[in-house]
């Protein structure tokens, strides 16, 4: 994406997470995908889970861990916040009918909330459950020894998607 990004004619804010600077991984150097668009990360049937930035490694860990549990995640990495696009997202909670969003950000005024709203407003006869969002606490970020016990984890996402299927 910063490629793209450096290539692009428009002004651009990249963001680039230091807690994913020393993630190790294979690099898909074939694949080129549109610059503002979503990506299915993760096919899944259960439940869709959307996520942006270090928190789609939560998401896909999440993933796995519920495939132990016979839950099947699908997981969409947002890529660009401005412009969201929602549409493969809507065709993907349609047929899931239940959506959680993940981020690292407050849950008040966060862009989970401007998520969860459009996903509502889009496929509100498709939903099984409401959108829930797992997001960082409503407080002041904490100093770096007490990030972790802020920031989203496993067991708080699995945690809404167990939630979705109880209602």
């Amino acid at each position: 994406m910063i490629q793209q990004a450096i290539a692009s004619d428009d002004p651009i804010v990249f963001l680039e997470p230091k807690r994913r600077y020393h993630e190790k991984g294979d690099v898909d150097t074939e694949a080129t995908y549109p610059l503002h668009a979503s990506r299915r990360v993760r096919p899944g049937t259960d439940v869709t889970v959307l996520a942006y930035g270090p928190m789609v490694r939560t998401a896909l860990d999440a993933a796995t861990a519920a495939a132990e549990d016979g839950r099947d995640l699908e997981v969409f990495d947002l890529r660009t916040l401005s412009p969201l696009d929602l549409e493969p997202v809507y065709e993907s909670v349609r047929r899931t009918g239940r959506c959680v969003v993940v981020h690292e950000a407050p849950s008040n005024v966060g862009l989970g909330a401007e998520i969860a709203a459009r996903v509502t407003e889009e496929c509100f006869y498709s939903l099984e459950a409401p959108v829930l969002r797992v997001t960082g606490f409503d407080t002041p970020y904490p100093a770096a020894r007490l990030e972790e016990d802020y920031l989203p984890d496993l067991d708080r996402v699995l945690d809404a998607v167990d939630r979705t299927f109880g209602w």
